[in-house]
């Protein structure tokens, strides 16, 4: 595996990327990968080095997505507890081109998540949110324009920790994760993006009150199965509960699942390293303590390929993966590098100081990711560790960064900035 695993990440999911236009339109940019094209973006950024900035007045922790050159993010409203907002800016200007305010019911989420946790995803016609209202979980959609085309609910929501899973688009489908604790039923399910009429329901029955379910807040994949043609992906979703489960994106129909006793919590999402092969880690507030690295089969259920120690394995952080290496970025600010194919350490360093909840997204051969004190840090991509930057921005950084037009947008705790590559 060499420069083969970007090229075969990129290729994978071409059923939902296919133009320009949708560079980075869902959380982690394409299906997911966090792997962007940008060129000259400084290692070490200050002040001089932003081409705008933007007070989004209020907080959050849900990441920017862009269609063509406007941006999209939401924030809880600093002034307003009961509403929340989907700004749309100029991503080259940063100019407010409209805002959409939503007024909710405030409930019981994690004192680290936010009304605004969920990343929005966009296609040509128009923005798709999901959060949380009371004891519903709502999806949304909306036109280019900001005007709502439907609405979607399901109530009796009884998650312990908030929303946060993000929903995506697999072609005229949107991927909807509902997960719900004690005896409330997760399922995931499939609306029409048209209409928002339910297409199918997968439903996946929470275990006995005697045991706590741990709601999950992963987002879904499309994987290729290796050999397979284009159009025959398959819909990857982890949950605490029943481990991860191919559906198929279409039908909602189970194809398989892979659970060899997983108990821990679904917080980072599952990547697709090469081709047919997916990495995954779970965990809870002590940091990730599962780990699976899979090869997803056309007409079985996955092989597992190898296992990993415990040791700074990412909790929260999504794992990322380029050039034939996957990397592990831990809560704690712990890099390890593995070979992608054998999961032989490449090498494990501290990159960074505090608590990392930002996923790092690769761009101009560098690994970016952001701390909860708001420090950027930069790494160089490849086989061996090199620190490029510390930059101490504004506010902490929840959000996940967003690469596109040749920039890199930071979201911090409540502002958004473009750094232009020079």
């Amino acid at each position: 595996m060499s420069s083969r695993c970007t090229a075969a990440a990129l290729l994978s999911f071409a059923l939902i990327t296919t133009a320009s236009a949708q560079e980075w339109a869902r959380f982690r940019g394409p299906n997911g990968t966090g792997l962007g094209d940008a060129k000259g973006l400084p290692p070490q950024v200050t002040m001089a080095d932003y081409e705008w900035i933007v007070d989004l007045g209020g907080s959050g922790v849900s990441s920017p997505v862009l269609w063509e050159k406007h941006i999209f993010v939401t924030s809880a409203d600093a002034n307003a507890p009961d509403s929340r907002r989907l700004h749309c800016l100029n991503a080259e200007t940063g100019e407010k081109v409209w805002e959409w305010v939503d007024k909710f019911t405030v409930h019981h989420q994690h004192k680290f998540n936010s009304f605004a946790s969920a990343t929005p995803v966009v296609d040509a016609q128009g923005i798709y949110l999901v959060w949380g209202s009371g004891d519903k979980n709502i999806a949304v959609a909306l036109d280019h324009q900001g005007k709502v085309r439907w609405t979607k609910d399901w109530p009796n929501l009884s998650s312990d920790h908030g929303v946060a899973s993000s929903p995506i688009l697999v072609g005229q489908v949107l991927v909807v994760q509902s997960e719900h604790k004690d005896l409330g039923t997760s399922a995931i399910h499939g609306l029409n993006k048209e209409t928002g009429e339910e297409i199918w329901k997968h439903e996946r029955p929470n275990p006995p009150a005697s045991d706590k379910q741990k709601s999950a807040y992963s987002t879904p994949v499309l994987v290729l199965p290796k050999g397979a043609e284009a159009g025959k992906e398959i819909l990857v979703v982890v949950n605490t509960t029943h481990g991860v489960e191919g559906l198929d994106p279409q039908t909602g129909k189970s194809l398989w699942q892979y659970n060899p006793g997983f108990g821990q919590r679904s917080v980072g999402s599952p990547i697709v390293i090469e081709g047919g092969t997916l990495a995954l880690t779970l965990g809870s507030g002590g940091g990730g303590k599962e780990f699976a690295v899979l090869r997803i089969n056309a007409d079985a259920p996955p092989t597992p390929l190898y296992e990993l120690p415990k040791k700074a394995m990412p909790y929260v952080p999504t794992p990322i993966a380029g050039d034939g290496l996957l990397y592990l970025w831990g809560d704690g600010g712990v890099l390890t590098a593995l070979d992608a194919e054998s999961g032989k350490e490449v090498y494990q360093q501290r990159a960074g100081d505090g608590t990392f909840f930002s996923s790092p997204v690769i761009a101009d051969g560098k690994i970016f990711c952001g701390s909860r004190d708001g420090v950027l840090v930069a790494v160089k991509a490849g086989p061996k560790f090199e620190l490029l930057g510390s930059s101490k921005l504004d506010s902490g950084i929840h959000g996940t960064p967003a690469v596109a037009l040749g920039r890199l947008f930071i979201r911090t705790d409540t502002h958004l900035i473009s750094i232009k590559g020079k």
